[in-house]
């Protein structure tokens, strides 16, 4: 399972491998990624209670992929381009991507530890674990700028 601190760093990680260099549309894809999670907003609205409705209608893989060709459709996640021209079917399929990258996340094996305060129904241990291990994972497959491709071994 992962927490809002996963979703934005792996949001934003699969927008940059995908291309998107600008830091406004990787902000955007941070936040997109956890966009799924309003289930919970949805639920304290109307039953007042963040867990009823969690994981439900929008933690499919229909919805996230919908909403995420939806919002790289409309030019809110993709690459842009200097000259004003987008490539929306690029932009469609990347923001399909960035929001579905919340499905795999929230069904990862990772253990509830029960230690610290809770808050927002997560133990303190389980945010801290969260921030560092999908932070690094986030870090270790970040493409460096100006990193070359390790040259392909000579065959004989």
């Amino acid at each position: 399972m992962a927490a809002p601190f996963g979703h934005a760093f792996i949001g934003a990680l699969v927008a940059r491998r995908l291309g998107v260099r600008d830091r406004r549309r990787l902000a955007v894809a941070a936040i997109a990624a956890s966009l799924p999670d309003i289930d919970i907003i949805i639920s304290v609205a109307m039953h007042g209670d963040p867990l009823r409705m969690h994981r439900k209608g929008t933690h499919t893989f229909a919805f996230a992929l919908t909403a995420g060709a939806l919002a790289g459709a409309a030019g809110l996640l993709g690459r842009g381009r200097d000259n004003g021209q987008r490539d929306v079917l690029a932009d469609t399929l990347a923001g399909a991507a960035v929001i579905g990258s919340h499905i795999p996340l929230d069904i990862a094996p990772i253990p509830r530890i029960a230690v610290g305060p809770m808050i927002a129904e997560m133990y303190l241990a389980n945010w801290l674990l969260d921030l560092a291990l999908w932070g690094g994972l986030a870090r270790a497959l970040w493409p460096r700028e100006g990193a070359q491709p390790a040259p392909a071994a000579a065959t004989t």
